[in-house]
């Protein structure tokens, strides 16, 4: 697991703003080194942290990380670090843990994971990757790190200790000030000791290499991060990038990694001239508000190399996240007419024209992005918000009930489905799928009362009903 968690912060905070933020930190970390409240059973603290441990670990982490981390909240930009994760670990047999991805609001070159499955990237890290291939990199040296319960091997000698140093991992993120020095100081120190050792790193870039090979990425992009570090730190040699705190890279890594590529041989790497990593990375920009300047750069670009078919989409997407649809309808057209075969483009004129209440062109362009691609949810989320905007509903359920199949773990369409069911009348449905909803989000307890309406309203004694309490039981029992 690549804890790259930098935490020298230089923000400053003002008098008493300062000091109640401090002492919010300091709570949490209370509430980590003490087990955290919501744990209905002690963890252990004499063993290594079993398994089922570990992804209550992972829980509580997120339930008090999503309080002060702030998330790129955008579909295209969860589901390519999903993607990423997924295929990765698609080759990697049966996992222990659900793998949960989140995307991370800063600018640090920095990814982490915790125990239990759960990786975050940093949209520095991001936007600092010249490919798919290097994200992948980093995620997959990420992923046998957590298969590999290196951080509970390496961090200390139980639970409690682990989620102490993930607490003060947490807390290094307060902020500059005397108040905090000391608590920093030690955060960073609790930085370094999850470092980790020369095998378990060695172990890390071996493996996942070979993983990702497999997986139909280049390996060479993990190489070529490393390559990225270095440069960073060539750059900037007083801030050490967040990634090389845990994870410094050395010429013995870099040499073993080229060992690596080379006994792998000819890599079959899944042939693609459109990496969709520009695409993420300009989403990116444009939720930081850097619309205007995107706008001219993409102009620029497209001018100078008019047959480029990525220039012209992104110039569409610029433009229609303006809002200036027409314009935005003819760069999202050329460029398909360049790549006919990107359902990607399709994906974003169905979302154009559902904007512009075209219903029959949008149906027809999500159809032709499912042709070229079946089993991504995106395709069916965007058309289940297509009926829904039409005011077929029902068909909307159904095509967020597909999103829901193929990204089980994906929080958005069991939202929309419990929206859908709840205009349908259909109660019993809604607060079910809410409750799922509110399950991905960690939030088990809301969770636990909707699913319990949801069960009064379809019958205690109805099939349905028997169902859900069946379901119910269970998560109540995995969350003790």
């Amino acid at each position: 697991m690549v804890n790259y968690y930098t935490f020298l912060v230089s923000k400053k905070v003002d008098g008493f703003r300062h000091w109640q933020k401090f002492c919010s930190w300091l709570l949490i970390v209370w509430l980590l080194l003490n087990g955290c409240a919501s744990y209905r059973s002690p963890i252990p603290s004499l063993s290594p942290p079993s398994e089922d441990e570990e992804t209550k670990i992972a829980r509580e982490f997120r339930r008090e990380a999503k309080k002060h981390l702030k998330y790129v909240s955008h579909p295209e930009v969860e589901r390519y670090i999903a993607r990423v994760g997924q295929r990765i670990l698609a080759v990697m047999g049966p996992q222990p843990f659900d793998y949960r991805f989140f995307v991370v609001n800063d600018s640090q070159l920095n990814a982490f994971a915790v125990p239990g499955g759960s990786i975050f990237f940093f949209t520095g890290l991001i936007e600092k990757s010249k490919s798919t291939a290097e994200i992948a990199g980093v995620m997959a040296h990420e992923i046998v790190h957590v298969k590999g319960r290196h951080m509970a091997r390496s961090a200390g000698p139980d639970a409690v200790s682990l989620l102490g140093l993930l607490g003060m991992l947490l807390l290094a993120r307060t902020g500059s000030g005397a108040q905090a020095a000391g608590v920093v100081s030690q955060a960073i120190a609790a930085t370094r000791q999850i470092a980790y050792s020369r095998q378990l790193e060695m172990e890390a870039d071996t493996l996942g290499a070979r993983y990702m090979s497999s997986a139909g990425y280049n390996p060479k992009g993990s190489l070529d991060f490393l390559r990225t570090l270095n440069e960073e730190r060539s750059l900037n040699p007083i801030d050490l990038p967040a990634y090389m705190m845990t994870h410094p890279v050395t010429q013995e890594r870099v040499a073993n990694m080229e060992l690596v590529i080379r006994t792998l041989g000819k890599n079959e790497s899944i042939a693609t001239t459109d990496d969709p990593l520009r695409k993420i990375q300009l989403i990116i920009r444009l939720e930081r508000q850097e619309t205007d300047k995107a706008l001219e750069e993409y102009r620029k670009l497209a001018s100078q190399s008019p047959g480029d078919a990525e220039a012209a989409h992104l110039l569409g997407y610029i433009q229609h996240f303006k809002g200036a649809l027409a314009e935005a309808q003819q760069n999202y057209q050329k460029a398909q007419t360049l790549d006919p075969k990107n359902p990607d483009i399709s994906r974003d004129l169905g979302r154009l024209y559902t904007q512009m209440k075209d219903f029959d062109s949008a149906r027809a362009e999500f159809d032709r992005a499912l042709a070229l691609e079946a089993k991504e949810p995106l395709n069916y989320f965007y058309l289940g918000e297509m009926f829904e905007k039409k005011g077929d509903l029902s068909l909307a359920a159904g095509a967020y009930l597909n999103a829901l199949q193929l990204a089980p773990l994906w929080d958005r369409p069991p939202y929309s489905l419990g929206l859908v069911y709840g205009k349908l009348d259909r109660m019993g449905d809604a607060y079910y799928y809410l409750g799922r909803a509110l399950l991905l989000q960690d939030e088990d307890e809301k969770a636990f009362s909707h699913l319990e309406k949801a069960i009064k309203l379809l019958g205690e004694g109805s099939p349905r009903g028997l169902a859900i309490r069946d379901e119910l039981t269970i998560l109540r029992a995995q969350r003790r």
